[in-house]
Formats: structure tokens, sequence, C-alpha cells
């Protein structure tokens, strides 16, 4: 009825609306379906219908209509008209927008049009892509093709050009070859046409253009060849001219040595000759130089040296030097002594001796040398020369390792023969121990030296020095010990307490050879040493068996062990020797203290000596009161007159004040030790005697006394 009222209200203009709203009411019958509302059927179960009936009693709406006491069924019907109004407006709402709805369905099927047209486009705009993607692929690859023959075509051009340039001989070049002399800008010319015939050496020979342009570089590089083997050749005959300057001429030689490496290249011939030249010119130079340099030297050598007379236990004749036919030389070489020599070891590296300006600068006259000065003048002169021409011949002929030193032989080997010759000659005549170590000092450190500069070529030449060296140092040196073991002290012709002068000698000489062996720590010589002073020292056992009394005998040793220490102090201080003399000195010091005790204490010390050995074996010995009354009471009389004694006696003794301090003191200190112990004995029980000792004297008084004479010397 609602509907129709509405209808009647709204009169509809076109007949789709009318159509629109009859499939409206037909769909809402459709929707209206109520199912079976039979409520009459008797299969129902209580249960369910009381929990029902609760649960219903429970909803909020239903608990509200009770507490205001309305009619259920009432409330039900209201409800029920209520849901019925509610679907109808529902069903006119969606009724007047129905309109709406369709009007909406036109819009959306016009935008479906629209879409469909938009996607055809979209669709053929892709077509259009994909045939410019292909069109862009066609023009990269055409790009691609290009490019390959871009770079096929330069590199083929740059090959070619290679080639061209590499064949082509210019006019300029064959004009700078054929007119420039031998200098850099020649050299820059040499450098091309090196290039040009390492070029058309590696291209077939059975081509046109090698064929073509051959000829002409082979006439080219002959031409260069020859210029620089003129070249060259004048810098080597230049060499030849007395007072040539070696150095500038291989200075020269040196700056232009691209040259020799383009005939070593190109012409190998012309190389070797060069080469076998330098050798024969550089060979005789170098030579020549030596034996002239050598002869010039010798002459400044001292006259007189030393000979086979000249060993240690050759006698000492003062009037040899006055009557022999040898004259006395102002400069006379020491043989014993190493006195200034030993500077030279500090001066190895200094200018050599220029013969012609070697003059005393006092006098004037010709200076004359020992022979280790001439020594390391010459061999310095060697390893100078040996350096420069061992690095030249590595830089301008290009020569290494065995190769290098073949070739500095071929140069400097008769020069180096020359030196050795003359060596052995000396060596073979000398009996001068302390110049030849020396020069196996000298030439150990040249060794050094070369090897910390990297140049090893005269290693084995020093080799061989030191293999004739140290052979007859080991036979001067057993010379010696032999002279001194032939020694017979009853034919000498004066024997006293000083030092002999054969152990002077000795000290001197192996002090020296200690001294020059610390630092350098040659094994051979140790050994050598070590023999002769056991000859020494038996040889001092000997003269010390001459004299009649142990007192003399004790005498003698501490004077020449004392001298000998001395020495060994100033030259060799911290030496085996050293040591072992030192502790022979002391030996002989304390048994000496005891000789010289003896005269005026013995009986003093005896009686030490045999009580304390009596009170070591056992019970109390037998006490001899008058014997220590006798001993006491000498002590008393005696003790100071005879510590002034034994200092007279020292003072006379002993030649070096400073020795015979320390032995006066080691003597008052035996003398004070013996008398606590006589004092130790006497305070036992069984030599305390009733009243005390009479005239025994205090300890303190005899220390007051020993005090006075620790500065007597």
């Amino acid at each position: 009825k609602k509907k129709k009222r509405k209808r009647e209200k709204e009169p509809m203009s076109d007949q789709p609306r009318e159509e629109e709203e009859a499939r409206g009411d037909e769909a809402l019958e459709m929707q209206l379906d109520l199912g079976n509302l039979d409520i009459t059927s008797l299969e129902f179960d209580s249960e369910e219908v009381n929990d029902h009936i609760q649960q219903n009693l429970e909803d909020e709406f239903v608990q509200e209509a009770l507490n205001k006491g309305v009619d259920l069924r009432l409330y039900a019907r209201q409800i029920e008209e209520d849901l019925i109004r509610t679907e109808q407006e529902s069903i006119e709402d969606y009724l007047a927008e129905a309109t709406h709805m369709a009007q909406l369905y036109q819009k959306m099927q016009l935008c479906d049009a629209t879409l469909q047209q938009m996607q055809q486009l979209l669709g053929k705009f892709q077509g259009d892509l994909g045939s410019i993607s292909e069109e862009i692929q066609n023009l990269q690859e055409q790009s691609l093709s290009m490019n390959t023959k871009l770079k096929n075509r330069k590199s083929v051009q740059e090959k070619l050009s290679a080639y061209v340039e590499g064949m082509v001989v210019s006019s300029e070049l064959v004009e700078a070859i054929c007119d420039l002399p031998v200098a850099e800008k020649f050299e820059s010319f040499l450098v091309q046409l090196h290039e040009k015939l390492s070029f058309a050496a590696a291209q077939d020979e059975s081509t046109v253009s090698v064929s073509d342009v051959g000829a002409n570089l082979e006439r080219l590089c002959i031409k260069a060849a020859g210029k620089i083997r003129e070249f060259f050749l004048q810098k080597i005959y230049a060499a030849r001219k007395p007072l040539s300057n070696l150095q500038l001429q291989q200075s020269a030689m040196v700056k232009h040595k691209r040259c020799f490496e383009f005939l070593l290249q190109h012409h190998r011939t012309t190389a070797s000759e060069i080469r076998d030249e330098y050798v024969d010119t550089m060979s005789k130079v170098h030579l020549t130089y030596f034996k002239s340099y050598l002869q010039r030297l010798l002459k400044l050598q001292y006259d007189e040296v030393a000979d086979k007379d000249d060993l240690l236990g050759t006698e000492d004749n003062p009037r040899r030097g006055f009557f022999s036919s040898k004259p006395v030389l102002k400069n006379r070489l020491t043989t014993f002594t190493l006195g200034q020599r030993g500077a030279i070891l500090n001066e190895l590296e200094d200018a050599v001796i220029v013969p012609h300006t070697a003059k005393d600068k006092d006098s004037g006259k010709e200076q004359h040398y020992p022979y280790e000065r001439i020594f390391r003048s010459f061999q310095f002169a060697l390893l100078d020369n040996a350096a420069r021409e061992f690095l030249f011949c590595g830089e301008f002929f290009g020569v290494r390792e065995a190769r290098a030193y073949e070739f500095f032989k071929a140069v400097l080997g008769k020069s180096m023969a020359l030196l050795l010759k003359h060596v052995e000659t000396h060596v073979q005549t000398t009996f001068d121990a302390i110049g030849l170590v020396l020069c196996a000092r000298i030439s150990s450190a040249y060794q050094a030296l070369l090897q910390s500069k990297g140049i090893p070529c005269l290693q084995p030449y020093f080799e061989q020095v030191d293999e004739l060296l140290w052979p007859r140092v080991s036979h001067i040196i057993a010379l010696n010990a032999e002279s001194v073991q032939q020694v017979d002290p009853q034919r000498l012709s004066t024997v006293d307490t000083r030092p002999h002068y054969i152990v002077r000698r000795y000290a001197e000489y192996s002090g020296a050879l200690l001294g020059l062996n610390l630092s350098a720590n040659y094994q051979q010589l140790a050994e050598d040493l070590e023999r002769l002073r056991e000859e020494v020292e038996n040889f001092i056992l000997r003269m010390a068996a001459e004299f009649p009394g142990r007192k003399e005998q004790l005498i003698f040793l501490i004077n020449n062990y004392d001298m000998m220490l001395s020495v060994y102090l100033e030259h060799a201080q911290s030496s085996k020797e050293g040591a072992e003399i030192e502790k022979q000195l002391k030996q002989r010091v304390v048994e000496f203290a005891e000789e010289a005790l003896s005269p005026n204490f013995g009986g003093l010390m005896a009686f030490v000596k045999e009580t304390e050995l009596q009170l070591e074996r056992g019970p109390e010995p037998a006490v001899d009161h008058k014997r220590i009354q006798v001993l006491v009471s000498g002590f008393a009389k005696e003790w100071r007159n005879a510590i002034a004694t034994v200092n007279s006696d020292v003072m006379r003794s002993f030649t070096n004040f400073k020795n015979g301090t320390a032995i006066l003191q080691e003597i008052l200190t035996h003398l004070v030790l013996y008398y606590e112990r006589f004092l130790n004995i006497l305070k036992k029980p069984a030599f305390k005697k009733s009243g005390g000792w009479p005239d025994l004297v205090d300890k303190h008084i005899i220390m007051v006394e020993v005090k006075k004479h620790k500065t007597a010397f």
C-alpha cells in the first residue's frame, strides 16, 4: 500500500522506470522467504525450550520490559511491527536510489569503453616502441662494426707507420753518422741507427724493403763502428804517455759507453779489438807504474834492518854498534819494540808515499821509513787502482761476477804477480816479526775495506799475501824461542838481580805482538807466543838458579816478572800472558816476604808454625816458657830495627819503586799477621803465665810503625 501511495505521489514519466520498479518488486518477493512457520508441531525438546526461555529472560531488552511491567506479548508485537516497518523503509530507500544506481552503471560502462580505447592506444604505442628498439639495436650493431673497422685501420696504420719509420733511412741520419764526431749528439743518432738495425734484423729478409734498405744500414753500421773504434783507441793510446791521467781517460770512455754497447750488439769484432787493446795497454801501464814505484819506495827503506843476529837470545854486546861495519843510523828500526810503528794502523787510508817529495821536515833530507809503511803505500796504491779498474771494467765492458774477475786479472794480473814476488823475497830475508804482523794487519784491514765496498777482486791476492806472511812470522818466533833456549847463563858476562836484557827484550817483543793481536785475534800468533813464553820462563828460572841464595833468586824473579807485567799493562793489558805473569809475580812476592822476615823474625815464625800444627793435631803441647820469653824479649828489642833493615833491603833490591812499595807492604803485612797469630797462641790457657809475659809488645804499636812505611816510595 505504501508503495502504491508513493507511486501515486511520484508518477513515473517514462515506461522504463515502471519496468525497473516491477523488477524490484519481484526481487523483493523472492527475498521474503519466511521458510516453515508452523509452530504447532509437537516435536520439541522441553529442556531446550527451557534453556531458550532462560536465555531470553536474560536478554537486556527483556529485562528492561519486565522491570517496567510491560506485557511481553504486546512488546513482541510492537517489536515485530517495528521490524516490518524498518524493512519496508529500507526497500523504499533502495527503490528511491535505483535511478542513481542505473546512472552509475551507465557511467561505469562508459569508463570501460574509454579504458578499452586507451588499452588499444597503449598496445599500439608498445608496438611502435618495439620497432624503435629494433632500429636502435641495428644502429648499435652498425656502430660496433664501424668501431672495429676503425681500430683495425688504426692498428694497420700504426704498424705500417712503425715499419716505414723503422726501415726508412733519413738523410739527416746518414750525414750525422758520417760527419759528426763521437759526442753526445752523435750518440743520439747512433741510438736511431741501432733501432733501425735491430728492426731490420727482426724482419723477413725476403721482403723488398729489407733488401733495399739493408745494404745502406750495413754501410752506416761499418762507418759508425770505424769512428767509434778510432775514438776509443785514441783514449787507450793516450794512457801510454808518461804522466798520463788514467782516470781522466777512463772517465771519457765511460761517458761514451753507449758507443761500445753499439759495437757489442752490431760489430763484435771491433768490440773485441778494443777490449784486447785496452787489456794489453793497461796491463803494461800498470806493470810499469808499480815496478817503478816499488823501486823508488824501497830506496826509502831503512838501511839497517833486522837480520839473523837480531834474536832474543843474542848476547847484548855494546861494542857491536860502535865497531860494526854497518852504519849506525839516527832512524834505526827497533827490532824488539813497537814504539810508534803501530800508528800506521790509524793511517791506512792516508795518501801514499810520494818518493820524490819524501823529505824530513826538520833536516830537509830524504826521509826513510820502516818496511810496513812501504808495504802499506804500494798495497794502498794497488787497492786504489784495482778498485777503479774493477768498477770501470764492470761499467764499461759490461762484465759481471766470474767474467769480471777474469777480465780484472788480465789487466792487473802481472802487477799483482810483481808485488807478490817482492813480498815473497822480503819475507824470506827478514827477521822482523813485528813488521810482518803489521803487514798482516794492513792486509786484513784492506780486505775488510774492499768487502764493505762490494769489490771482491783483490780477495785472492790478499789471501796469497797472508799465506806468505804468517809462516814466516811463526818461523821467526820459533827462531827467537830457540835462541833463548840455547842461552847458557854461565857464559853470560854479567848476572845480577836486575831485570835481564833478554827478558826485557822478550817483554817488549811479546807485548808488541800481543797488542797487535788483541783486536785481530790471530790464533796462530797466539800459539806461537805461548811457546815463546814457556821458553822465556824456563830461561828466567835457569838464570835465577845461578844465584846462591834463595832471597837473591826471588829478587831476580820478582824484578823480571814485574818488568814484564809493566810492559804487558802498557801494550796488552787484557792478555792471557799478562794474567799468567801477574800470578807468578804474586807467588814470588809472598815467598820473598817469608824470606825477608826470616833473618830477624825466623824464631817467632817457626814457633807459630810449629805450635799451630801441634794444636791442630791434638792435645795441648808442652809449653816451653823459656823459649817464649826469649822470643818476646828479642822481638821487643829488635822489631823496630828489623823493619828499618827490611825497608832498606827492599829499596836496594827492587828497581821499580812502585813494586818495592807493594813488596814492603806485603812483608809488613806478613809480620803483623805472624805476630797476631803469636799473640793468639799466648792467649791459650796452656800458654798463659801468671803475671803475664814481660816485654810483650802491643799489636797496635806495631801497626802504627807499619803505617809510617806505607808511603816510603
